[in-house]
């Protein structure tokens, strides 16, 4: 049986079947051999060939398939890959389908069109930029394609790229110079993302100090992750076994920070009773104290004896407590002007600053955006229980085209935001469109109300959820009730994210 389309409906739900198991697949290559196979055959095809760039320049393919095709039939492709219709459509960004390639005045002079005597084609670019392309080639006398085989061929697309694109760019990232790679062989630096020169820069500095029990400052903007340096510095250094401390002195009241640091004794104050400060917790470790300008004058006198002594008092206290610990401090400030103010003790700028770690703003690598994007996408979605939809490539070039003032904490915010709405949606990557849109809760704090595609898709995912169950999920009953194509259905379950 085959349809109008041209889509044979038994190989097309199978066709289906695989696209869904490629986001399953630990690598995609392994399944999309199978969805060559099973699309030439739901649609009378010749044969496929699929290819994917490394670069823009496509001067050669980074990884590439095929099925019928025979390694002389995938250099003959290749020729019209690299001119004529390929190249048409690549330049157009935009499915071409040409009916008889042999009569087509703009392709029938090409000598690998008039040598293997080309007739229907059906060229789909990948990532919308060019990122590959996938080749479909009719049989000789079978005529043009079908409505649906080119609908197919370009959902077919959508859905490998989705999967494919992540894994190629792992692999062209493996491949490149990555001057952070011989630092992350000899250090921890465990989920630290990036293969930036800023980044390499970073640990060249950690790498020597780490060892030694010195005083470090970092510096550098808010969300730049130097709570994360900071951890790193601990994991390498001998106290590694030891505790991690963190205190943000932003986030501690200013009559509270000096018992908050060293601790209180019952006679403290009424109703004290005896607590332990961050010091003695951090005891055999390593205490990080983030935002230290926001720590009041006074208070500033004591930790300077501390770093200098290794003793203070907790409140109220008669006894001199020894603490051994080490101290990393950070802040996003002007420590010198800070000084000069008088809101900062030079003293104690002298003694922190023993060795200054600055850490870069997110537009000073931004090399490092589209694999933050990634790991941001796959740790949201365990962390939330979402599906870890694959962001596409107008995306991730969009995120790095931003400016990010608060840097890579800002980044992490817009993706978290992003995914989620994509699931909502049930898309099968996450777009530019799922980014906020400046509508968010009013100066009351009530929740913005849906738009009009979100909730569309809203109604659109519940109104297939019912039929569905309806129809005992037999597709070609729901097609017929809803008035659409089998692979339309196919394509909203994918989109939707439901199962059975």
């Amino acid at each position: 049986m085959v349809e109008s389309s041209g889509v044979r409906p038994e190989l097309e739900r199978d066709l289906f079947a695989q696209l869904l198991a490629i986001r399953a697949a630990g690598d995609p290559r392994t399944v999309i051999a199978t969805v060559l196979r099973l699309l030439v055959e739901a649609s009378h095809a010749r044969r496929a060939y699929l290819e994917v760039y490394g670069s823009a320049e496509r001067a050669a393919p980074q990884w590439r398939t095929s099925y019928a095709c025979t390694a002389e039939d995938e250099t003959a492709i290749r020729a019209v890959t690299s001119r004529g219709i390929v190249a048409a459509a690549l330049a157009s960004a935009a499915t071409l389908h040409v009916p008889y390639a042999a009569l087509d005045d703009r392709f029938a002079a090409l000598p690998s069109v008039r040598d293997q005597r080309l007739e229907a084609v059906i060229c789909v670019p990948l990532g919308g930029n060019g990122g590959g392309i996938l080749y479909v080639e009719g049989e000789r006398g079978g005529g043009p394609f079908g409505e649906g085989v080119i609908e197919l061929a370009e959902l077919v697309g959508t859905h490998v790229w989705a999967s494919l694109g992540r894994v190629v760019r792992s692999d062209l990232a493996a491949r490149e110079p990555d001057p952070t790679r011989g630092h992350r062989g000899r250090l921890r630096l465990d989920g630290i993302v990036g293969r930036s020169a800023g980044l390499a820069r970073v640990f060249e500095q950690v790498e020597p100090y780490a060892p030694l029990d010195v005083t470090l400052l970092i510096t550098g903007a808010s969300g730049t992750g130097k709570t994360q340096i900071a951890r790193a510095i601990h994991d390498n250094s001998p106290r590694r076994n030891g505790p991690f401390v963190e205190l943000n002195c932003a986030a501690i009241p200013e009559g509270l920070i000096e018992s908050e640091l060293f601790g209180t004794m019952p006679s403290a104050f009424p109703g004290a009773r005896r607590q332990a400060g961050k010091v003695e917790a951090a005891e055999g470790g390593t205490l990080f104290l983030d935002e230290i300008v926001e720590i009041p004058f006074a208070a500033q006198g004591k930790l300077l004896q501390l770093l200098q002594s290794r003793q203070y008092y907790a409140l109220a206290s008669t006894k001199l407590a020894t603490a051994n610990i080490r101290l990393i401090a950070a802040t996003n400030a002007d420590l010198v002007a800070m000084v000069a103010e008088k809101k900062f003790r030079e003293d104690l700028m002298y003694r922190i600053n023993v060795v200054n770690l600055r850490m870069p703003a997110l537009a000073e690598r931004r090399e490092d955006v589209g694999l933050l994007v990634d790991d941001f996408v796959a740790k949201i979605a365990r962390e939330h229980r979402l599906a870890a939809i694959p962001a596409s490539e107008q995306f991730r070039q969009a995120m790095e085209a931003r400016d990010w003032p608060g840097n890579v904490r800002q980044l992490r915010h817009q993706v978290e935001g992003a995914l989620i709405r994509a699931n909502a949606e049930g898309a099968p990557q996450v777009e530019v469109r799922h980014l906020p849109d400046g509508a968010g809760p009013g100066a009351g704090g009530a929740p913005r109300s849906p738009t009009f595609h979100e909730a569309t898709r809203a109604y659109q995912r519940e109104l297939l959820r019912r039929e569905l169950t309806a129809c005992d999920w037999n597709v070609t009953q729901v097609a017929a009730r809803l008035d659409l194509t089998r692979s339309h259905i196919y394509n909203l379950i994918n989109q939707f994210n439901l199962t059975r």
